[in-house]
């Protein structure tokens, strides 16, 4: 009786050895990957776009209140229009930005064939603690999944504002999984002078290209690239 219950537990152990060996050769596979992508963003200088000036760039940008957004417009009057069509993230208490963004694409002379505005929970509050924005950047992340899938972004355009966190990963990770091709380039504020901003700090391991306007960043931080003053 043992010897038949030992032979009718064979096929459910085999295929559990199975189930766990095909687990972790994706498991293994998933971290390759991800050091592949490391280190195309550490190691090489991947163009944001294509050198063809027709071919369309997919642009999603995450903008802030206030300052943040201001900048971020000052950088898209810049583009070539190539970068179409535009996807913006914005905070969902943020009653400014989408006036600003709406405004600033009406007046774009041609305009681009397709804007969206969506939003998303912020990730912290000015003033909050550092230990409670944990739970509340969880939240911001399940928020930011379909506006980011629905972009599928080849650039990625931030200057800083906390609601750019989950919306970086999510992108970074469609990256890693071959969903789009998610060049993140991080503008730092011209007021940081001597330090970067948190959020430049905990996206300097995943950013293509972190951009600041102070010299002694570059210094401090090799992993920037001093391009000087790109807005007033």
């Amino acid at each position: 009786r043992i010897q038949i219950l030992f032979e009718g537990m064979t096929c459910p152990l085999y295929l559990g050895y199975m189930y766990l060996a095909l687990l972790a050769f994706l498991t293994a596979l998933l971290a390759l990957r991800v050091l592949y992508v490391l280190c195309c963003i550490h190691l090489s200088s991947l163009p944001v776009a294509s050198d063809d000036p027709f071919k369309s760039v997919t642009l999603l940008v995450v903008a802030g209140s206030g300052g943040h957004t201001a900048e971020l417009l000052q950088l898209l009057r810049c583009l070539p229009r190539q970068y179409n069509p535009r996807h913006y993230i914005i905070a969902d208490t943020d009653k400014m930005s989408e006036e600003k963004i709406e405004r600033f694409e009406e007046a774009e002379e041609g305009g681009v064939s397709r804007v969206t505005v969506s939003r998303v929970p912020r990730s912290r509050e000015v003033g909050q603690s550092y230990l409670s924005s944990v739970l509340t950047t969880l939240y911001a992340q399940l928020y930011a999944a379909l506006p980011v899938l629905l972009a599928r972004p080849d650039v990625l355009l931030v200057n800083g504002p906390g609601t750019c966190i989950p919306v970086c990963v999510w992108v970074f990770t469609m990256r890693v999984l071959g969903l789009c091709r998610g060049r993140i380039v991080y503008v730092e504020s011209i007021c940081r002078v001597n330090t970067l901003s948190l959020s430049a700090i905990l996206l300097l391991p995943i950013a293509d290209h972190v951009l600041v306007q102070w010299p002694q960043l570059q210094h401090k931080y090799p992993r920037c690239t001093y391009i000087g003053r790109l807005v007033s």
